[in-house]
């Protein structure tokens, strides 16, 4: 059971965050009340009003109850399972990295049609728990491992699925836009967890092509592949005469 549910500690980094997360949370539900939302994920704000550190601190905000509790439990337990496995310095760069990326996306995109996010809100703590949950299901799955959830045993893919189906969900009943930050979130998980297979298939196309070239190469000058043989069978006096010399090799 340990291994599912760490023991309570506020030592690791992912424990940190999900300590940090209901205190930001808290306070910015506070704050809610009186119309202010300074620590929410706001593009235009963010571009056009430099509120700059509204990227950063969104990743803190939950803003729902249900949201605080469950996401809490999952960056502690999930969170901290990850930071045990990698180093802190990773887990940090991939918790934190891919979400704030993901937010770099939005800008870029607010850059080209600003009207379409003029008042639009994210609170960030949902792509934080998106990129733990997939990040993890994908581990667990390369490394053949396999998962209980909610007392059901499945692969590590199939765990990745349920989390990307989370946001897919929220995206057919919500619409795209409310939930986009996640969407480039999930996407940018799965491509930073595949990235190895991608540039392994990319070296397999690589050899494939020069293999390609050479026998077209082959073909055109009706060249033949000698390694250490003599090219004229039939004359034996230039095998006496040349026997110490290496026939010629195609490089």
């Amino acid at each position: 059971m340990s291994r599912y549910f760490p023991t309570l500690s506020f030592h690791s980094k992912a424990h940190q965050i999900a300590i940090a997360m209901i205190a930001c949370s808290v306070f910015q539900g506070l704050l809610g009340h009186s119309g202010a939302h300074w620590l929410l994920f706001a593009p235009t704000k963010t571009l056009f009003g430099l509120e700059i550190w509204r990227p950063f601190t969104s990743l803190f905000i939950a803003i729902s109850p249900p949201e605080i509790i469950f996401g809490t439990l999952i960056i502690y337990s999930i969170g901290g399972m990850l930071e045990r496995r990698w180093s802190t310095k990773r887990f940090l760069a991939v918790a934190l990295g891919i979400p704030l990326i993901a937010q770099v996306l939005v800008l870029t995109l607010t850059l080209v049609t600003p009207s379409t996010f003029a008042g639009a809100l994210y609170p960030g703590a949902r792509q934080v728990i998106t990129t733990l949950w997939i990040i993890f299901g994908l581990v667990a799955h390369f490394s053949h491992e396999r998962l209980n959830f909610w007392g059901t045993p499945i692969t590590g893919k199939t765990f990745a699925l349920i989390g990307l189906g989370f946001v897919v969900l929220s995206a057919v009943f919500s619409g795209v836009l409310p939930v986009l930050p996640e969407l480039l979130t999930a996407l940018l998980c799965y491509l930073y967890m595949y990235r190895h297979r991608a540039m392994r298939f990319k070296h397999q196309l690589a050899l494939r092509y020069y293999d390609w070239k050479l026998k077209k190469l082959k073909s055109r000058t009706n060249l033949r592949v000698i390694k250490g043989s003599r090219v004229d069978d039939d004359d034996e006096e230039e095998e006496e005469e040349d026997k110490d010399e290496p026939g010629p090799q195609i490089h």
